[in-house]
């Protein structure tokens, strides 16, 4: 079984994989995030089709987890690389451009447009957007200027997800006035486990639940954070279970609290701050998908 380990080492000349190597350089490998609903050959031989460039794009299977993409021409490596997401199965395929000696982050992330909703209006700014969004990953592309941006129901920003973590759907913020917000989170064309909240295996098949459903370690169904002290300063983020993610439903905005009155005696009198609890709630379930925020003006 150990035959050939002591022989002489064969040394490979570099005019042998010469022209494999600058071959590769022209070309994209794939990731699928689901093997299960995701067979490679599959994959191979649907996504060109989808990219139109069939004749021109040569598929092949690297290892039981990857795929390998060899194009013709740099125009149509780029204008697939600028299309992504790429979708097969309804699960995503991550895409990276070939590194002759790949980074340990290679192929680990997926560029997600994500929708912000429930900022109120007063603080609704690009910088606002982006500290926010930076939250979940690197913020790529602002689909949202103060000045030219009629809609803002909701703020689109693309932001880098490492795909073996567990997506987050609400951030409970404060801002220097005092005010709070719940922030929900949407992700558009997004497919995910509900018992884990990631994006890489159905729920059936999720390792993170025994045999029976139930989470081994956590109930992350239900929100994660326990009732927030107002005295506290870093809050904890909120999850929700829906894996069926739209991008239109719209997610409900808190009554901000009312504006501090003066009692008799000229003294400031503060109305409690609500916790996560109440803001569950009022939600009504910890869904998605629920009705449209609030946005007016106090």
């Amino acid at each position: 079984m150990v035959l050939g380990r002591d022989d002489p080492e064969l040394f490979i000349p570099h005019s042998a994989y010469a022209r494999g190597l600058a071959r590769n350089r022209l070309s994209l490998i794939g990731k699928p995030l689901n093997l299960r609903d995701q067979p490679l050959k599959g994959v191979i031989q649907e996504l060109p089709r989808l990219w139109g460039v069939s004749s021109r794009v040569h598929g092949r299977i690297p290892d039981d987890s990857f795929v390998q993409f060899r194009f013709q021409l740099e125009a149509d490596l780029v204008s697939v690389l600028r299309a992504q997401l790429w979708l097969y199965n309804e699960w995503f395929v991550a895409l990276q451009r070939w590194e002759d000696f790949p980074r340990e982050d290679f192929l680990t992330f997926i560029d997600l447009w994500v929708q912000l909703r429930g900022i109120p209006l007063p603080y609704v700014s690009e910088r606002t957007v982006s500290f926010i969004a930076n939250t979940l990953g690197d913020v790529v592309e602002l689909g949202f200027n103060e000045d030219t941006t009629y809609q803002i129901a909701f703020l689109r920003v693309k932001v880098i997800i490492i795909f073996t973590d567990r997506i987050r759907f609400f951030r409970c913020v404060r801002f220097q006035s005092g005010e709070k917000a719940m922030i929900g989170f949407e992700y558009e064309k997004l497919t995910l486990c509900s018992n884990c909240s990631r994006i890489n295996h159905h729920t059936r098949f999720c390792p993170f639940s025994m045999a029976s459903g139930i989470i081994q370690e956590q109930n992350f169904n239900t929100f994660l954070a326990p009732p927030v002290n107002p005295a506290d300063e870093d809050d904890e983020h909120v999850l929700s279970e829906s894996s069926d993610i739209s991008s239109y439903s719209p997610i409900s905005q808190p009554p901000r609290p009312p504006s501090p009155m003066n009692n008799e005696e000229g003294t400031v009198v503060m109305h409690p701050i609500r916790n996560l609890a109440d803001i569950k709630e009022s939600m009504g379930s910890n869904s998605v998908k629920v009705s449209q925020p609030k946005t007016g003006l106090k």
